[in-house]
């Protein structure tokens, strides 16, 4: 381990990334768990997580989530049938 110490603009730098990280993860948790509502299961949810949609032009939802269109994707997937 290197015993130089992080500059105050390379702490910023690190923590604005990981709060960037952090808020995409949430964004990704929260479609998850409203397409396992809508669809049923984990597998299910994944599964049309990384699928690409014609809705969506051929792009997946994750794709979508990572670009930060989380809206978009969670008013889709509340637009689809539940599962029984």
């Amino acid at each position: 381990m290197s015993d130089k110490q992080l500059t105050p603009d390379a702490l910023a730098a690190l923590q604005g990334r990981f709060q960037q990280q952090s808020r995409k993860a949430q964004a990704y948790y929260a479609v998850m768990h409203e397409a396992r509502r809508v669809l049923g299961t984990d597998e299910a949810a994944s599964s049309w997580m990384e699928a690409p949609l014609v809705a969506f032009e051929q792009q997946t939802p994750a794709q979508l989530v990572a670009s930060g269109r989380e809206q978009e994707v969670l008013a889709h997937v509340r637009g689809l049938k539940p599962a029984r």
